[in-house]
């Protein structure tokens, strides 16, 4: 028999697989951060036009690049490690410059100046003799380094071009379109479009290659993250359904096992390449993560976001007995953006728990107790729990004593003796008393008269209280997600005004979560809490106006709802600003 004394797992406390944040001001937006190939080295491109390099161990400043620039878009380093080049704005007529520093005194090299607008994205050929660069602009655009000339430009989109990768061979070259969500396919040895393809339903903001060029995986405005084959184009696999969560960011594991994706709602995800089940998600940005990169000898992920932070984590993967912990309990409660899988959550366990965690020790016991990912095993939790309390942990050491005590309580009696029996005398006949008292304890009791109690009077509902139960069942928060409850409760809090109930709300309609999916229902929800001035719902409003979604398409009213979203401080909306023409 067993029993358990604990609460239901929350939230993972702490962050284990966080190693260290470079802390920024808000001010300081990155927008591009770049890992040397020996990882000792970090670059970021800030959208305040610095370009900073950072020691990866110390987190100290290295060095401080350009001179007078308006922003720095994206930076690369060289294969070599001994240059770092960097998309900025410099000002004036020719200001979109592709350029160029020596690492070993922080002297320019070469200014690159032929783009027209602005420079979305670089990259080093793998020989590091050339550099890729796209832009808003429509061209894709190949430098040469050593002398600092341009070497071809081709434009074959009236789209903008937002990013760029070349393959581990350098062969060939992935580019990605705004408005019409198209994936480039370049021959980059003799600079021709192999060809196009229909890429995601919305802008495709990232672009990552694969460490054995197989494959590449992509990553758009509308949430999705797709895995393509390299050379026919065919889509793989989908690791994410389009989602009102922009991926701005995407990169491989240096082993090509997991494949990871930055998101303006400040998570970094992790898949496994193989079956492309999400495996884990990290945070700590305080806003959007607009970048990531991987250290080629795989010993750091770093992030950087709009929060002007830089962060360093562990890989997917590489994590430590807490590491596992935190994932497993993740797992078991479901935490959003992850769903409830208790099989997973004990094989974590299993797995940090014999790496000796205490506390995975007291779960796995706990698993076992009630039979949650595992067959209920009596003896397997017992087992765990004294491991678990002989070397120190409180809660296993409560668990075992009130088994204990409940063991002790529901134990039989020991039977008499065989000579005790023999000599037990005969039962004496009752007493008259006695026989009444018998009888008495056979008859049914007279029913106690029923007292009328008055109903308690209705609790007036509350529209914040509705709201913050709605968002527990939307995001599954110490009870199942259960999306049409959500919507209830929603609709509740809206009807009352609440604009974060009506931006949610226009959040389920665009999805189709808990409701049928309707875009014109969305614009409906949206446009309620925009007029509430609600910045979130402000900028989804000018989204939609954008792409023609539920509306018709109107880009003077996107950016009227834009500009009114990053007035009010959504930094998302001015970096919509930033990319439309």
């Amino acid at each position: 028999m067993g029993i358990a004394l604990f609460a239901a797992p929350s939230r993972a406390s702490g962050n284990p697989d966080l190693v260290k944040t470079i802390p920024g001001q808000k001010t300081d937006i990155i927008n591009g951060v770049a890992c040397s190939a020996d990882g000792k080295k970090i670059a970021a491109a800030g959208d305040n036009g610095t370009v900073t390099v950072w020691d990866s161990t110390s987190g100290k400043l290295l060095l401080t690049l350009g001179k007078d620039l308006q922003s720095a878009d994206a930076v690369a380093f060289s294969p070599d490690g001994l240059l770092l080049a960097a998309a900025v704005a410099a000002g004036g007529r020719r200001g979109n410059a592709v350029q160029v520093w020596d690492l070993a005194n922080g002297q320019l090299v070469q200014d690159m100046r032929e783009h027209t607008q602005l420079i979305t994205d670089l990259a080093f050929s793998p020989d590091g003799n050339r550099i890729a660069s796209v832009g808003n602009d429509n061209t894709l655009r190949i430098w040469n380094v050593k002398y600092g000339t341009l070497e071809t430009t081709q434009k074959e989109t009236k789209n903008n071009l937002l990013a760029l990768a070349y393959s581990p061979d350098g062969k060939n070259i992935v580019a990605t379109e705004n408005w019409d969500g198209k994936i480039q396919m370049w021959d980059a040895v003799n600079v021709r479009l192999i060809r196009t393809i229909p890429g995601h339903g919305d802008w495709v903001l990232c672009v990552a290659y694969s460490p054995d060029g197989k494959e590449f995986v992509t990553g758009s405005r509308d949430g999705s993250v797709y895995v393509w084959d390299a050379e026919s184009g065919a889509r793989l696999r989908v690791l994410r359904d389009p989602e009102l969560d922009p991926v701005n960011s995407v990169a491989y594991s240096p082993d090509g096992r997991y494949v990871m994706g930055a998101t303006q709602s400040r998570h970094i995800l992790s898949w496994r390449k193989s079956g492309g089940a999400l495996f884990n998600f990290y945070e700590g940005h305080d806003l959007s993560v607009t970048s990531l990169a991987v250290s080629p000898a795989g010993k750091h992920l770093v992030s950087g976001g709009l929060d002007g932070a830089i962060r360093v984590w562990t890989p997917p993967g590489q994590g430590g007995p807490d590491s596992l912990l935190a994932q497993a309990m993740k797992f078991e409660a479901g935490t959003d953006p992850m769903e409830q899988d208790f099989g997973q959550a004990a094989k974590l366990y299993q797995q940090a728990a014999e790496s000796g965690q205490l506390e995975a020790m007291f779960r796995l016991g706990a698993m076992y107790n009630q039979g949650k990912g595992v067959a209920r095993n009596f003896d397997e939790a017992r087992k765990w729990w004294s491991l678990a309390a002989g070397k120190g942990h409180s809660a296993a050491r409560a668990q075992l004593q009130a088994e204990q005590k409940v063991a002790v309580a529901v134990t039989p009696p020991p039977q008499a003796k065989s000579e005790e029996v023999r000599t037990q005398t005969e039962p004496k006949p009752l007493e008259p008393e006695e026989k009444k008292t018998k009888i008495a304890a056979k008859e049914p009791a007279k029913p106690e008269p029923v007292v009328k109690v008055a109903p308690p009077a209705p609790v007036a509902k509350d529209k914040n209280g509705l709201y913050e139960e709605g968002l527990r069942f939307f995001k599954g928060e110490g009870v199942p997600r259960d999306y049409a409850q959500a919507h209830k409760l929603f609709v509740e809090a809206a009807a009352m005004g609440h604009a974060k109930a009506q931006y949610r709300l226009g959040f389920m309609y665009s999805l189709g979560r808990g409701v049928k999916k309707s875009d014109q229902e969305a614009v409906n929800w949206w446009q309620k809490a925009a007029k509430q001035n609600d910045a979130e719902a402000q900028y989804y409003l000018g989204y939609m106006y954008e792409v023609g979604g539920g509306v018709k398409q109107d880009m003077e009213e996107a950016k009227k709802w834009y500009q009114k979203a990053a007035a009010n401080g959504n930094v998302n909306a001015a970096q919509s600003l930033k990319m439309m023409p």
